[in-house]
């Protein structure tokens, strides 16, 4: 793992410039064993299959100076959509600054936007109703829609009607369509000196010289806008102090389901953290599994702007004491940043991001936000021939997750000059790593749970593989703007009907916690069954369910191996056996299950949907995930986990690259050629073993390999090994050695008799093929599989040396030459039992 330090000189950081506020800044707390700023590496842990790994991928460009000039400050948000094909897809919006760092008004020339309909693979400029300049912060309420603060977040101050009372207008928008138009909301927050926090050196209203928005607005799970703000206070006649706070409100729901903007949003003004002598500003504020509310923000400490957090459990009314947030490997160890970003994943994974020195994040693998691991950088832009700290990417950034373990960090490249005389940014005589462009890049990353083996739910039953019997089809309520909703359109009847999202109860498995993306009730007593089919009989090792957001709920869970006799799955971490309780989910809960099944049932029990404007009585499979000990690579991100002694193999989209018939959408390709991605196969056997790093594999006398292999190109051969304990001197090696052969022929090697063809139909190319070898100690057999579980015998493998054989440990999959190239082909499923 290495690591990379920016070259420091003495200096003061500054907060994001706003018009009229200085802020002042004090020296933290010297920390001897730790380095100033902390040392951050620029790579993550080797990935291992029994634990939450942190994976970076490509880095893309969202806008550059081609099209935008000054391109700084990115502040992004994301909305489920469905897209043309059926499948459920994220329209991100990245909104940024186009302007120096000065202390001007708002102007609708200030900012700029571009919109992504894929995910962020692509990016276009933004229509022109989507106003940038005034979308500094952007979350998500419970209907849907969109809600949007200004960063200069207060109208005029009222301090004359009622002397030390401040009555305030906060500058709202909302978006029905998902961030291409937006409307004004009657919003205000009215509070008196009493309120201040009492450490302020001058804690009256009449003190007050601006309120800014800070960070993402939320809506909790029940009801509470959540919006952090933070207010500058006068210090001296020419400098100002600050405190961090969030503004609380809790409208209701019409009967229609959406968030009632009928009358006026009343906010409280909630302190979230303040001293004396020290700023606090920027915050990022988020809703944690638990339902407690997690904050995280920005203190203004020397050289550089440290990080601390506080957590609520009382929808901010009141915080536990502010905590110095620190990395778990560097215990005690101030934490540099600015402008904290936060998302929850719909695994539950909590994500932190920020940046100066540097752009980074780090997991909280507990979910609690109160311990940070895994820590890495993922863009710099630093000066390379000296100057300051400060100079080159700005070190805001954005966090939108993208899907179940996916999410895209933003960052610019060059903060924009701190006034007119362009004294830093890249506006400077020195040299950068990544060059002096303005531009806004996107980072991929990728949460991966520990545990291998997720089903590909989703596809399989778009593939019509696995089958569902539910009545979990209702449509959320008529204002809420659900998933269907295509982005420049309101809430319509329509969306419930336009696809099939709601009539196939898509919602449970696409991957989204989104509050009404999930499989409904839909009878009038809430409850509900969904029994799925799957494609074959698995042994099931886990299982991830999240229930009706926020509310108490209750599912019953059973398996059959038939479809007629059932019996409660034997659930660890439930309530009981087959039984699921929880208090409310916010995101996916994991229960480890240990049976062999091809059916799965879940019944829900009624709970009320009433507080958000839905049904007196209703329940939810907002998501559900399914795990066994059959690998399908669909967690996995670029290099998979579990396997070892990888060459020339990397994960691959099948339906993307080559088969889009295939039921499930992730497989592991190796090349062996010349394409610099995968290797130099000139002089590399491309490969892949198992076990790998993080799976406990125990020796065993029978185990059976069964494999889906798609061949692209057979020049040499595609070969297998049954790998094992050798009784003749107790080496580990290839025990049985097969392949298939150029022409397509199945054939087994010994080191006595060379190759010889073991007969069987013809493997044909640009197809699947699943295989099967059954492995003891005393021999092997080779089979074929068709789509209905049927074995075609297609002959016996004999042991590669002759000697015996101890135990069998694993299994090896290579291309057929070192010297050779050619070889290509996707493998899928595969277990080894």
């Amino acid at each position: 793992m290495t690591s990379r330090t920016r070259l420091w000189t003495a200096a003061t950081a500054a907060v994001l410039v706003v018009p009229a506020l200085t802020v002042a800044a004090t020296p933290g707390a010297a920390q001897a064993a730790c380095t100033t700023p902390i040392t951050i590496p620029t790579s993550g842990i080797t990935p291992r299959a029994d634990q939450t790994t942190v994976v970076t991928g490509n880095t893309g460009t969202v806008s550059d100076t081609a099209d935008t000039g000054i391109a700084w400050a990115p502040r992004a948000f994301g909305a489920d959509v469905v897209s043309a094909d059926g499948n459920l897809s994220r329209q991100i919006t990245v909104a940024y600054t186009r302007t120096l760092d000065v202390s001007n008004a708002p102007d609708p020339s200030d900012g700029g936007a571009r919109v992504s309909s894929d995910s962020g693979a692509t990016f276009t400029t933004a229509p022109s109703t989507v106003p940038a300049w005034k979308l500094s912060e952007v979350g998500q309420l419970l209907d849907g829609r969109l809600l949007g603060a200004q960063f200069i977040i207060n109208g005029a101050l009222d301090r004359t009607t009622v002397p030390g009372q401040v009555t305030m207008p906060l500058i709202l928008s909302l978006s029905a369509d998902k961030g291409r138009n937006w409307t004004s909301v009657n919003a205000q927050t009215v509070f008196t000196d009493a309120q201040i926090p009492s450490n302020q050196p001058n804690p009256n209203v009449n003190s007050i010289r601006g309120v800014r928005a800070a960070g993402r607005p939320i809506q909790m799970t029940d009801g509470t806008i959540v919006i952090p703000v933070y207010f500058a206070m006068a210090l001296t006649a020419t400098t100002n102090i600050t405190f961090a706070a969030v503004l609380t409100a809790k409208p209701g729901f019409t009967a229609a389901g959406a968030v009632d903007t009928s009358a006026r949003w009343q906010f409280t003004m909630r302190p979230v953290t303040s001293n004396p002598t020290l700023s606090f500003d920027e915050t990022a504020v988020i809703e944690r599994q638990d339902g407690a509310l997690l904050a995280v923000t920005r203190r203004e400490t020397a050289p550089t702007p440290t990080l601390s957090y506080r957590v609520s459990t009382n929808a901010g009314a009141t915080w536990s004491a502010s905590t110095a947030l620190s990395f778990a490997d560097q215990p005690g160890c101030a934490v540099s940043g600015v402008y904290p970003q936060l998302a929850m994943l719909p695994t539950g994974q909590l994500v932190l991001g920020s940046g100066r020195p540097d752009n980074w994040l780090a997991i909280s693998t507990d979910a609690s936000g109160t311990s940070w691991t895994q820590e890495q950088q993922t863009y710099w832009n630093a000066p390379t021939n000296g100057g300051q700290w400060w100079y080159g990417s700005s070190g805001y950034t954005a966090l939108v997750p993208t899907g179940g373990t996916r999410l895209l960090q933003f960052a610019d490249n060059c903060q924009a000059p701190n006034g007119t005389n362009g004294v830093n940014g890249c506006a400077s005589n020195l040299n950068f790593e990544k060059g002096r462009a303005y531009k806004i890049v996107d980072k991929q990353v990728a949460v991966l749970p520990p545990g291998l083996g997720k089903i590909d739910l989703l596809g399989k039953l778009k593939h019509g593989t696995v089958t569902l019997s539910t009545d979990l089809t209702g449509v959320p309520p008529a204002g809420a703007v659900t998933p269907p909703t295509p982005y420049g359109s309101g809430p319509s009847a329509a969306d419930a009907t336009s696809t099939p999202y709601w009539s196939t109860a898509q919602g449970a498995v696409d991957g989204s916690t989104a509050f009404w993306s999930g499989a409904l009730s839909s009878n009038t007593a809430g409850t509900g069954t969904y029994e799925l089919k799957l494609d074959r009989s698995y042994h099931l090792t886990k299982i991830g369910l999240a229930l009706l957001p926020g509310a108490a709920a209750k599912a019953h869970v059973d398996i059959s191996a038939d479809g007629t006799t059932w019996t409660p799955a034997p659930l660890t971490g439930a309530a009981g056996s087959g039984l699921i309780e929880t208090s409310g989910d916010r995101a996916l809960r994991y229960y480890g299950l240990d049976a062999t099944a091809r059916y799965l049932r879940i019944q829900t029990d009624a709970s009320s949907c009433a507080a958000v404007g839905g049904p007196a009585q209703c329940s939810m499979i907002n998501e559900l995930e399914l795990y066994s000990t059959v690998n399908s690579f669909e967690n996995e991100f670029a290099i998979p986990r579990g396997l070892a002694d990888l060459a020339c193999t990397r994960m691959t989209s099948v339906w993307a690259n080559g088969d889009p018939g295939h039921d499930s959408g992730n497989g592991i390709r190796l090349v062996d050629g010349t394409n610099a991605t995968f290797c130099d196969g000139d002089s590399t056997l491309g490969k892949f073993s198992y076990p790998g790093p993080g799976v406990s594999l125990a020796a065993a006398s029978t185990r059976t390999l069964q494999a889906s292999v798609y061949p692209v190109s057979i020049t040499n051969g595609l070969l297998f090994d049954i790998n094992g304990v050798r009784s003749s001197d107790g080496a580990t090696g290839s025990v049985y050695h097969l392949g298939i052969v150029n022409g397509g022929r199945w054939a087994a090697y010994t080191k006595a008799g060379g190759w010889v063809g073991l007969g069987g139909a013809e493997v044909p190319l640009s197809s699947w093929t699943t295989f099967q070898v059954v492995a003891t100690t005393t021999g092997a057999t080779l089979y074929t599989v068709d789509s209905a579980g049927q074995r075609t015998l297609i002959g016996t493998i004999p042991e590669v040396d002759g000697v015996g054989v101890r135990s069998i440990t694993g299994f090896s999959a290579a291309s057929g030459s070192t010297a050779g190239i050619g070889d290509q082909a996707v493998y899928d499923d595969i277990s080894f039992e």
